[in-house]
């Protein structure tokens, strides 16, 4: 039974952080961004696979929207909920490793504190159930290693196959099993044992279920990650990799990593515990940063590293004894929080006026907006077919004009797959119906051949900041022809 003073404080400070995200959570005035209304319209089409994801994170906003509503707070609850988790797995894995309440209470604090979870606390993304996952499976992977029970390779198995349906990165989880086990004198034997298999083997199965929906769909999402890492374009960038190496300091910290990059050019590897969180630190950190190099890498994309990497860094400093330094880290974590909790309350404390050049929650703006003018036409025309030609409008139309029941499309002339609402919808099945289209395209020209008449209803501007808007144009169109 655990009853340590550090877990109490560690609880203490856990609920705390919780109910404090829950306020900021429930009391935001942002929209959903584009991709959390995508993610928020698949939970409405249950399936094993979607056009750019697995389905973890549909199922996940299924469940919570299922229990409380379609209200942003709920959608975005899942997150909150799964990164807090994950933090409380991640005080669990210092402890298997460590024995040491010091070293976990650090770890889990660290962890809840970092500046990525801070922020992808708030808005709902694959990442809240892959890191959950992965902390979950490296949690059993670490009891298997110790203990060689069965359950424990059975509740690793479990965990890397709901990894992999939840963001493809969990293979990379995989390879740094493999490549520890490789170098590693004492568990090297674990390459022999029928149970490593048989977790493995488990994992397989748990994720078949996606594998079969991506043959079914020409292994659609895998083309699609190919694409947005654009690793068949012009490659080696060493200007990408540094944009991203620099971005992992807002990612981790700027102790954190700045420690984290020490440790890798002056390695402190005391013994196997030190050896295994190298592996599941940079194997994934370097696999991004080679991504980077060749073509591109988002911030996020690493962002597995600092499971192990928490744990790593913060076992460095205390038994260096840079505790000092530790809390420093924690510290900085904290106030980069709060100024992301509350930008724009510090701004107006600071009397800065608010821009597009320094508001990074403009993208979040002005959305609902939108539908507000939208929906009087939409009352107007309550027979129409609405009709968009881009996937970013499209996902927050469809969530914030979820009120109406009318039947939405993606343009899409020549067939391609670009989104799952090419996927999911076809205007040529509305033949002879009447459209409503939104676009910010002023000039529809393109349209005449497939119309009898084309009606412009309103021009939309909502003006965000002094120099940002957002610009639409709506066209009723007449008697669609599917030539």
């Amino acid at each position: 039974m655990i009853s340590s003073d550090y877990f109490k404080r560690f609880l203490f400070f856990f609920v705390i952080v919780v109910l404090y995200r829950l306020v900021v959570l429930y009391t935001s005035q942002v929209d959903l961004f584009f991709d959390e209304a995508y993610y928020w319209y698949w939970s409405k089409h249950p399936d094993f696979g979607y056009y750019s994801k697995p389905p973890m994170v549909a199922w996940g906003i299924y469940l919570s929207t299922h229990i409380c509503g379609d209200s942003v707070f709920c959608i975005k609850l899942p997150a909150l909920i799964m990164h807090s988790l994950t933090s409380v797995i991640v005080y669990f894995i210092s402890k298997e490793l460590f024995n040491d309440e010091k070293i976990s209470f650090y770890a889990g604090i660290s962890y809840l504190t970092l500046p990525l979870i801070s922020f992808l606390s708030m808005a709902i993304t694959t990442d809240a159930f892959l890191l959950f996952f992965w902390a979950f499976t490296l949690l059993f992977f670490i009891k298997a290693l110790k203990y060689n029970r069965p359950l424990y390779w059975v509740l690793a198995g479990i965990g890397g196959g709901f990894g992999l349906l939840s963001k493809y990165t969990m293979v990379v989880f995989g390879v740094s099993v493999v490549l520890y086990l490789i170098f590693s004198k004492e568990h090297k034997k674990i390459l022999k044992n029928k149970y490593f298999y048989i977790s493995v083997f488990i994992a397989a199965l748990i994720y078949l279920p996606n594998l079969l929906w991506q043959f079914n769909h020409h292994f659609v999402s895998f083309k699609h990650t190919k694409d947005i890492s654009e690793i068949d374009r012009q490659l080696f960038h060493i200007d990408k990799l540094l944009e991203f190496l620099a971005a992992q300091f807002g990612v981790f910290g700027p102790v954190f990593f700045g420690v984290l990059l020490f440790l890798l050019v002056k390695p402190f590897i005391k013994d196997e515990r030190f050896k295994l969180l190298y592996f599941f630190t940079y194997v994934m950190l370097s696999i991004i940063s080679l991504v980077a190099f060749l073509s591109r890498a988002f911030a996020n994309w690493a962002a597995p590293t600092y499971v192990a990497g928490t744990v790593l860094v913060v076992s460095y400093l205390l038994f260096t004894k840079k505790e000092k330094l530790l809390k420093i880290g924690i510290a900085i974590n904290i106030i980069m929080a709060l100024i992301f909790y509350h930008y724009h309350t510090f701004l107006k404390i600071l009397n800065i006026e608010i821009s597009s050049k320094i508001d990074p929650y403009k993208r979040v703006l002005g959305w609902h907006q939108l539908a507000e003018e939208l929906k009087p036409l939409i009352i107007k025309y309550p027979n129409s077919v609405i009709l968009y030609d881009d996937r970013k409008t499209m996902s927050e139309m469809v969530y914030y004009l979820r009120e109406f029941k009318n039947p939405y499309v993606m343009y899409n002339p020549k067939h391609q797959y670009r989104s799952q609402f090419d996927m999911d919808t076809n205007m040529d099945k509305f033949k002879n119906r009447n459209f409503i289209y939104i676009t910010q395209n002023k000039d529809v020209n393109y349209l005449r051949k497939n119309f009898d008449k084309i009606e412009l209803l309103k021009a939309v501007n909502i003006q965000l900041y002094n120099d940002f808007h957002r610009e639409y144009y709506v066209y009723y169109l007449k008697k669609y022809r599917n030539k």
